[in-house]
């Protein structure tokens, strides 16, 4: 793959990191991204000196001169975040763009965009796949990666992208990426395993890292698909589970990364499983998650407790409640729309999907 000059943005290869087109999506998603950012933010002095600051960033990144600032890692709402500079954000947005559109990811792999022309993918997509297969398959493997962006070992990834990517700037952006030094209330630190969580190229990284696991269960011929780290695998027979089983564990024994214990299912479809926040048996999609439902009563709860006047809190709940029925119910099919009306929340009467509602509660 070749940065491409900022005169041939108009040719065939003009789709590289340095494009003036690719960095004016960047910049217009850095805008967005971080339009209600103080205003002592970095990211103002970026748009107010955009037009002298492309050409100049352009020439770094062609010479393979540009490189990242220390980042900061602040917490957020009991979540660790690590905050890219402005303009080093703006710069992994637009190599995350090229990547993404060189990278020729698998169809099994559901959390990247799908090339033009191609069906939309998505987590709504990997579970209505997962769904139209349930007929045809009698046992379920589903897991996910124990902590899985702060694993990722950097010498195997920087290994994957070295196999596909043979442009030594891009590749040194990548390791840059890869080996960042973080800054966490003045102490500095370089961080040896893991890939940055909110970084807009994270999510492209994530993809290629298990990208040999989605070539060697398509090659097997279940049913398979993978959204981030979540995946699951469909067999008609006990044996072809366990064939898929080893394939499995010995891929992510190359990869260096372990299956999470506790969300790990192996056994008949009719038994049921949680995939991406829904609970689906042989029936397909028959309600949510018990985690997903309790980190909506969860959520729900702490919006009561906040300090604030009643009338505010009232009407965050009614968004919260409103938006959460719209993503279960929106994208799945045969997911039942009936509802009943329940006053589960003191002062303010929700009314919950009756799929949404654990059996015991409604026994």
């Amino acid at each position: 793959m070749n940065v491409v000059a900022p005169d041939s943005e108009g040719s065939a290869d003009g789709i590289g990191v340095a494009s003036g087109a690719v960095l004016d999506t960047a910049f217009s998603w850095l805008c967005k991204r971080r339009i209600d950012y103080a205003d002592s933010a970095d990211v103002w002095n970026v748009r107010r000196r955009w037009p002298e600051l492309k050409p100049r960033l352009q020439h770094d990144l062609l010479h393979g001169h540009y490189r990242f600032s220390p980042l900061r890692r602040i917490q957020i709402d009991g979540e660790c975040i690590e905050l890219w500079a402005a303009l080093d954000a703006l710069v992994l947005k637009a190599l995350a763009m090229v990547l993404n559109r060189r990278l020729d990811f698998p169809r099994s792999c559901y959390h990247v965009p799908g090339k033009a022309g191609e069906a939309k993918m998505g987590s709504k997509a990997a579970v209505r796949h997962i769904c139209s297969r349930l007929s045809s398959n009698e046992f379920a493997f589903r897991s996910d990666v124990k902590s899985y962006y702060g694993s990722i070992d950097h010498a195997v990834l920087l290994g994957l992208v070295r196999e596909r990517i043979d442009d030594p700037r891009v590749l040194d952006l990548v390791a840059q990426y890869l080996h960042r030094t973080v800054d966490e209330n003045c102490l500095y630190s370089t961080v040896t395993p893991g890939i940055s969580l909110g970084c807009p190229l994270s999510p492209v990284m994530a993809a290629l890292y298990l990208e040999p696991l989605d070539r060697r269960m398509e090659a097997t011929g279940l049913t398979y698909a993978r959204f981030m780290d979540d995946w699951v695998i469909l067999a008609p027979t006990r044996w072809s589970l366990r064939r898929a089983i080893v394939v499995v564990n010995e891929t992510l024994r190359e990869l260096r990364v372990e299956q999470h214990p506790d969300k790990t299912f192996i056994g008949r479809i009719e038994r049921g499983f949680t995939f991406l926040g829904y609970w689906i048996t042989e029936k397909g999609v028959t309600g949510v998650a018990p985690s997903t439902w309790e980190a909506f009563q969860g959520r729900v709860a702490r919006l009561y407790e906040q300090n604030a006047p009643l009338e505010d809190i009232r009407r965050d709940v009614e968004q919260y409640v409103r938006r959460w029925k719209r993503w279960a119910g929106s994208g799945v099919r045969d997911v039942s729309v009936a509802f009943v009306g329940k006053d589960d929340f003191p002062g303010q009467p929700v009314f919950v999907p009756r799929m949404l509602i654990p059996a015991a509660q409604l026994t």
